[in-house]
């Protein structure tokens, strides 16, 4: 997006001289006569002509102010090329663009999948995504700890191109890629992310044309493509880090599959109690988050945690139509 540069010479020469002249009752009270004969007029005159004169110059950018500009920006140790400035000028502003220095977590961010470029890797490993979260030390094993604000610290979390967590390797690649460009007072962890692993129990009652084995594939296959952590979610990026997994979007979700006439939860097979619609392990119940009517609402995630689906075709049943 190209710069807007001011207009600095903004005013004319009339512009300039009726200012002047609208100064003068109040400077000097005692001068009533304004006419153009008036010796302190053509004196007004010459002020406005010697101003006009001078916003035109510093409105105009010559090559030995490109000059100087260029020296600024490429460094001690640039040499003005011969001819046309043209092109040293647009690369330079194409290059204050380039990050060099991480300050944001958005500067990590670009930093460590740039990163990529110099990457060798086996099997190609390279950096699918990542999150920065300001003020954690996740190299931290104490889970309390990792919730706490750390002053100093950044952690950025890695999410690999492969089906699998990233290796050692490719961690240490970016905290090296990255070391050059923190700041000196900045402590940062190069880190993998943390998966909450959960399944979906739903029973789908199909429409009277649904074939039921059919339809309980594709509602598998539709769950384990949203919550995948490289092309899941509704723009296919991968499920957002630290984003909760709300019971209704599901039944939104699969409700939209062809044949599908609406969507009830399922039954425990022995007691016939109604089943809760999304199930973690037990360390993780914590997570879970209940309304004020005592139903299940979402699962809830730390900003570093991504959704880790685990759907077996015998959690998602099929109700039998009745005839």
């Amino acid at each position: 997006m190209p710069l807007d540069l001011p207009n600095l010479a903004d005013l004319d020469w009339k512009q300039l001289m009726e200012e002047g002249r609208l100064l003068i009752p109040a400077t000097a009270p005692d001068w009533t006569n304004h006419n153009a004969s008036d010796p302190g007029i053509t004196l007004v005159e010459l002020f406005a002509y010697i101003c006009d004169m001078l916003l035109y110059r510093v409105n105009r950018v010559g090559e030995a102010e490109l000059k100087e500009f260029l020296h600024l920006i490429n460094g001690p140790g640039w040499k003005p090329p011969k001819g046309n400035l043209h092109r040293q000028t647009l690369n330079a502003a194409v290059g204050l663009r380039d990050i060099h220095r991480a300050v944001t977590a958005s500067d990590f961010e670009t930093l460590a999948l740039a990163a990529n470029q110099s990457l060798q890797l086996a099997h190609g490993e390279k950096v699918a995504r990542t999150k920065c979260i300001p003020l954690r030390n996740l190299k931290n094993t104490d889970q309390t700890s990792q919730s706490e604000d750390a002053p100093g610290y950044i952690s950025l979390v890695v999410v690999s191109n492969r089906r699998a967590h990233p290796s050692a390797a490719l961690l240490r690649a970016v905290r090296q890629a990255l070391e050059p460009a923190r700041l000196l007072t900045t402590r940062l962890n190069v880190v993998r992310p943390r998966y909450v692993t959960f399944t979906v129990r739903l029973t789908l009652v199909p429409q009277a044309d649904a074939v039921p084995e059919e339809l309980r594939d594709a509602a598998v296959q539709t769950l384990e493509r949203f919550f995948d952590p490289l092309h899941g979610w509704f723009d296919g990026r991968g499920w957002p880090f630290g984003r909760s997994v709300y019971v209704s979007e599901i039944y939104q979700l699969l409700y939209k599959l062809p044949g599908v006439d609406h969507i009830i939860k399922s039954r425990h097979p022995v007691s016939g109690d109604e089943i809760d619609e999304l199930i973690v392990g037990s360390s993780r119940a914590d997570l879970l988050k209940w309304n004020e009517a005592g139903e299940l609402e979402a699962i809830t995630f730390d900003s570093d945690e991504l959704a880790a689906v685990w759907v077996d075709r015998s959690d998602i049943s099929v109700a039998e139509l009745r005839r």
